[in-house]
């Protein structure tokens, strides 16, 4: 990545996130990155997304948004590729111009387009099926059904590799994390199907002490539900 002489660099960080948000990819990545940045919490349950202060800084209410200087960047996958492009000596992605770059945006388009979506269909049915009560109740029964599919594909995908994109960790494992959390949700109340792989994935990227800074630092913030096996090691950070 180059640089103009006028500009600042790293530049000023603001990761603008909420607890257990898929923002906590992006809350990942900075922290593995080791550049300075500020963390604020917005908090979406009570509705701070959509009030004035926060739609200047991202229109669409939505999280992350990464204030980089003067320049707010929005999309998990825009802002996971832009802070590992920060540090290309920390290897968070491969280099632009590899096949394995290219792997990399092919696994957060996928997790974007169809693991988000499904999630975002059972938590948030009325975002795709208005207010009719029917169609909201076919959104997520559906989606429910979509989701063991899904962790399915993810542990098939995964083969028997280390990591997302083989034997290194990358932004891609950080993406991951979050939805390997999702599945653990009060609000999925439908059986899922085992997803041995997925979940040792998980247990790599869980191990590792810039991920157990952030999901404590969350947790300070609103507490969420973790896999079982990792709630008393989250205790040992706190």
């Amino acid at each position: 990545m180059q640089h103009t002489s006028k500009e600042a660099f790293p530049p000023e960080l603001t990761l603008y996130y909420s607890p257990k948000a898929c923002s906590l990819a992006s809350h990942i990545a900075l922290e593995e990155s080791g550049l300075p940045y500020k963390a604020v919490s917005v908090d979406i349950r009570a509705g701070a997304n959509v009030e004035a202060k926060y739609l200047k800084i991202n229109p669409s209410g939505a999280v992350p948004a990464l204030g980089a200087g003067n320049v707010v960047i929005t999309e998990s996958q825009a802002i996971l590729t832009y802070i590992a492009d920060l540090v290309p000596e920390r290897e968070l992605i491969p280099r632009p111009g590899t096949r394995a770059r290219a792997k990399a945006h092919e696994w957060m388009n996928w997790i974007s387009s169809s693991v988000h979506v499904t999630y975002r269909s059972i938590f948030r049915p009325q975002t795709y099926a208005g207010d009719d009560s029917h169609a909201i109740a076919a959104v997520s029964e559906h989606a429910k059904k979509k989701l063991g599919k899904l962790l399915i594909e993810v542990d098939t995908r995964l083969g028997g590799a280390a990591y997302a994109l083989g034997s290194e960790f990358s932004v891609v494992d950080a993406y991951l994390f979050v939805f390997y959390l999702w599945s653990f949700d009060e609000r999925i109340q439908t059986e899922l199907p085992p997803r041995a792989r997925y979940g040792i994935l998980a247990e790599r990227v869980w191990s590792r002490p810039a991920v157990r800074t952030v999901v404590a630092r969350e947790h300070a913030v609103r507490a969420y539900a973790l896999p079982p096996e990792f709630t008393s090691s989250l205790a040992m950070v706190k």
